[in-house]
């Protein structure tokens, strides 16, 4: 049996379309290390993802990032929606923790190409982001395509 369909019982047995699940309850319930139930959760999550999936269920991040996630299990016109919006949250925690600081960095040991490391920042933190951040909150199904 593999790690995604250990997950797929048990999320059969304990957790109806629509539940919630986290990495805690799942180790919790396994009786198996937090880092186990992390390696389960993203085997489930390659496996839905794959082309031809079998999978059941669909996951999605409703809150938080790693082991403090509560995931979902649906498939409704909402858990689209959720799903774009953690998209949306990813995107900014990795522009926030990784470009943002480095661009503060450079401004910092090189003065002269601050101009430029502050354009940068502005135009992702306040054109990019917000032009992403309005795109998955207000998506229209019928105005698509």
């Amino acid at each position: 049996m593999t790690k995604a369909d250990q997950l797929e019982a048990w999320i059969f047995e304990h957790c109806p379309m629509g539940g919630y699940l986290t990495n805690a309850l799942i180790a919790s319930d396994l009786e198996i290390p937090s880092w186990e139930a992390s390696q389960l959760i993203q085997a489930y999550l390659s496996a839905q993802r794959a082309a031809g999936s079998k999978t059941l269920y669909v996951l999605h991040r409703e809150v938080g990032r790693t082991r403090q996630a509560v995931w979902k299990v649906g498939v409704r016109t909402a858990d689209a929606r959720a799903t774009s919006s953690m998209f949306f949250d990813d995107v900014k925690v990795k522009f926030h923790r990784a470009l943002e600081p480095d661009l503060k960095r450079i401004t910092m040991l090189n003065p002269r190409a601050g101009r430029q490391c502050e354009a940068i920042i502005d135009a992702v933190g306040d054109g990019a982001l917000k032009v992403l951040q309005a795109a998955v909150g207000g998506i229209d199904p019928d105005d698509v395509g």
